[in-house]
């Protein structure tokens, strides 16, 4: 198998899923912006921006890179003790979208 179709088999044995979620996201040292994330799986994501330059700021072109800081904000909408002893939460996301949310 040659390095381009290993990759293809990798990339099938991660499952993606689709978000399509707006965030506020720091790439690198630079500033903080709106991006969305489209797809994510164990080995990668998607990200969609308006504006390629700002991504560019932060990414560390000589070893072809970047870190990302994502700032999620939520609300706390549930919690219950789970049997393996942790304990798992609910969080609601702030996305203005008219729809009557409950709790």
């Amino acid at each position: 198998m040659d390095d381009d179709s290993l990759s293809e088999h990798k990339k099938r044995q991660n499952e993606r899923v689709r978000l399509d979620l707006p965030i506020q996201a720091r790439v690198g040292a630079g500033d903080q912006m709106v991006l969305e994330i489209v797809d994510i799986s164990a080995t990668g994501m998607q990200v969609r921006t308006e504006n390629f330059d700002v991504l560019k700021d932060g990414f560390d072109s000589q070893h072809n890179q970047a870190t990302f800081e994502i700032k999620i904000e939520a609300r706390l909408a549930w919690a219950r003790p789970d049997q393996e002893g942790t304990f798992l939460t609910g969080w609601e996301f702030d996305r203005d979208t008219g729809e009557e949310l409950i709790g």
